[in-house]
């Protein structure tokens, strides 16, 4: 049930079947293509394509619904036109496609409609109230992309209750069959309204039984497209309190989760830009939306005349590129907006959208009080829900904020992370989520493949990596752990396949890894930092880096500096920039030696270890020979090149502000007394 890339937990029906709620969307290249290019090409990489809005349906809570026999119906796209636009957007950019109603499947050349948009996809999806699935169309439907089936009760009672049309359940059941007949996965969009909240349970026990792939549909209903006062009188009945929207909207969440992650519009309404309340949302945006007569607009909830194009009057490059992006000042801000909506300290955890408002008041600038409420208590329940689902702790300076579906204890992790424990003073700068069921991936786009070697398979997904654990053997399909990262690595989710591990506790790594290095060292560059395999020691203020591979002798040297000196980290420090320059920073990835320490010191010297017959410091002068040290001990995940041009700029500063030494020593102790005097002497 996601609310953000793959965002799901695990949840426990009444009938004891462990229901997986299935995610949205999805992460990451080795050495790339480096592109010098200030921002992403304006290219419509995903279109939603509405192909009526008749329905045999009659739902409670529809803000589209026509009848069948609509006379709407002559007006809309024929195959042409359709091909046409698909084509056209085909051209300058779009890869995916989503298809929805009404219900699609009632236009008689359904079948055809679908071929084309799939053939011209690298993805779909198909929204269906399932009812007039055949044979033939479940065959058609095996060919990969997400089909998303609604579900509104358990029962033909409550189902039918809810559809306005008796058998309505009866045929969902019968194109249910016909899909697991024919090996077309698909996902149950449970749909949950005043009508069948009661009956909420059951129809995820039921979704459960049909798919492994279920999700919650919308859980605040929109008033509808046209104003339609009876229309907008059902929904509003229909809608549910704040209280249990949270509650919904925290079970598919994993937690109360900020509006800013719902899947509902996915503009940046939270700040209107100065040219218009859609300005900052147009300039983000990379997808369109059709409606069934050839109205083309930003967003599929945009219903205003005024901001849809017609497509039948020009063509689709034409509206993308010329049209489309003068809405952006189509509806300036108001004062209205400036005093209520604009300014208000709830918007962080508010779904209000001036397309909301206008479909609620007629008025883009509209507060809409159902929405405050919900915000409201959203920040409440997501207050509550942190304090006993997160823990922050402090690296590098960097706060980093660990949440899970279950509660976290002062057990979950070992007792060395306490050291690094911090109250919560404002944003994480890294968020690490965790989730215990896997997606099904084979219902999702994952995107491109950039990466495949045991143990990781990483895809590129717009601005998101997606990272899929793998086994050595190419044959074995399994699938360990699924990490979706942001584009910079600093949101994580991270699915693990069970809570067992989560619920032992003492784990040794934030993010349920091997090790933590995978997920910081990618995220440290764009912080200013770097993971280095090396000891840190804090000698009289002055930090100290012992750089080199395995059985170089980093825990050595740190015993022997003893107490002499303070333990940063035997085996993984980080070096990072701030005002004052360079300093290094304990972690909690040691090698032999358990001690590990939150703290820091400037970086006085890096010392490239040489076990030998002598104690001695030797300065190495060449920059060069200084890269060749020092880049082999920067810990490297699965790197790219945007990551790789931070670094080596990093390296680089390294290079010219910190001296390097070869440190040549043997076990005597006696280069201690080298390092104290060679200290002195820096003095």
């Amino acid at each position: 049930m996601p609310v953000g890339p793959f965002r799901a937990n695990l949840e426990m029906c009444g009938c004891g079947k462990q229901a997986r709620p299935q995610a949205e969307r999805a992460f990451m290249s080795r050495f790339v293509a480096r592109r010098m290019v200030e921002s992403l090409p304006r290219v419509p990489l995903r279109g939603t394509l509405d192909l009526t809005y008749r329905c045999a349906n009659d739902c409670r809570h529809c803000w589209l619904r026509l009848r069948p026999d609509a006379a709407e119906g002559a007006s809309e796209l024929s195959f042409d036109e359709i091909r046409r636009v698909v084509d056209e957007a085909r051209s300058i950019g779009c890869r995916e496609w989503a298809l929805s109603g009404g219900e699609p499947m009632l236009r008689p050349d359904f079948e055809a409609v679908f071929s084309h948009v799939e053939a011209k996809s690298s993805w779909y999806t198909l929204n269906t109230n399932g009812t007039m699935i055949t044979p033939a169309i479940a065959r058609l439907l095996r060919r990969k992309g997400t089909k998303l089936v609604a579900l509104y009760g358990s029962t033909a009672a409550v189902h039918d209750a809810v559809t306005r049309n008796p058998g309505s359940f009866a045929a969902l059941e019968r194109g249910i069959a016909y899909l697991r007949e024919a090996g077309a996965g698909f996902t149950v969009q449970v749909v949950p309204m005043r009508t069948n909240i009661a009956d909420y349970d059951a129809m995820v026990c039921l979704a459960a039984s049909w798919s492994p792939s279920w999700r919650v549909g919308a859980t605040w209903l929109y008033l509808s497209a046209t104003g339609d006062a009876r229309r907008n009188r059902d929904i509003l009945t229909e809608r549910l309190d704040p209280r249990r929207i949270v509650e919904l909207d925290e079970a598919q969440a994993g937690g109360p989760a900020a509006a800013g992650e719902d899947a509902a519009p996915a503009c940046a309404a939270a700040s209107a830009g100065p040219g218009g309340l859609y300005a900052a949302c147009l300039a983000g945006r990379r997808d369109f939306h059709v409606d069934p007569y050839g109205g083309m607009s930003f967003c599929s909830f945009v219903k205003d005349p005024a901001l849809r194009l017609d497509l039948r009057a020009m063509t689709f490059a034409e509206a993308w590129e010329e049209r489309l992006p003068r809405l952006a000042e189509a509806v300036p801000p108001s004062k209205a907006y400036d005093d209520a909506c604009g300014t208000c300290d709830l918007r962080p955890d508010c779904k209000w959208c001036p397309v909301f408002a206008y479909l609620e008041h007629r008025d883009h600038a509209a507060p809409i009080a159902g929405l405050c409420d919900i915000a409201r208590e959203t920040r409440r329940a997501r207050g509550e829900w942190l304090g006993t689902h997160r823990r922050r702790f402090r690296i590098a300076g960097l706060s980093v904020d660990v949440e899970a579906d279950l509660p976290i204890s002062d057990d979950t992790f070992e007792p060395k992370f306490d050291l690094f424990r911090s109250a919560v003073d404002g944003p994480a700068d890294i968020v690490l989520s965790h989730h215990f069921s896997l997606p099904d991936l084979d219902a999702f786009d994952l995107g491109r493949e950039v990466f495949r070697k045991a143990p990781w398979a990483v895809y590129r997904k717009d601005a998101s990596w997606v990272y899929l654990m793998i086994p050595p053997d190419p044959s074995d399909p399994t699938v360990h752990r699924v990490m979706v990262f942001d584009d910079r690595h600093t949101r994580g989710h991270i699915y693990s396949p069970s809570d067992a591990p989560f619920r032992a506790g003492g784990l040794d790594s934030l993010a349920l890894l091997p090790s933590d290095q995978l997920v910081l060292a990618r995220a440290l560059p764009g912080f200013g930092g770097v993971f280095v395999h090396a000891a840190g020691v804090d000698v009289g203020g002055h930090g100290l880096v012992f750089a080199g591979p395995s059985e170089a002798g980093k825990s050595t040297v740190v015993k022997l500096i003893g107490d002499r000196g303070r333990v940063l980290c035997d085996d993984r420090v980080i070096v990072r920039k701030d005002a004052g320059g360079f300093r290094v920073h304990g972690t909690w990835n040691h090698g032999e030696i358990r001690r590990v320490s939150p703290d820091s010191a400037p970086l006085r010297a890096v010392f490239f270890l040489r076990q030998a017959a002598a104690n001695r410091i030797d300065r190495v002068d060449d920059p060069k020979a200084v890269l060749s040290g020092l880049l082999p001990r920067l810990v490297r995940p699965l790197v790219s090149a945007d990551w790789w041009e931070r670094v080596l700029g990093l390296a680089g500063e390294i290079v010219r502000d910190v001296p390097f030494y070869d440190l040549s020593f043997d076990k005597s102790g006696a280069i201690v007394d080298v390092l104290e005097g060679f200290l002195a002497g820096a003095k």
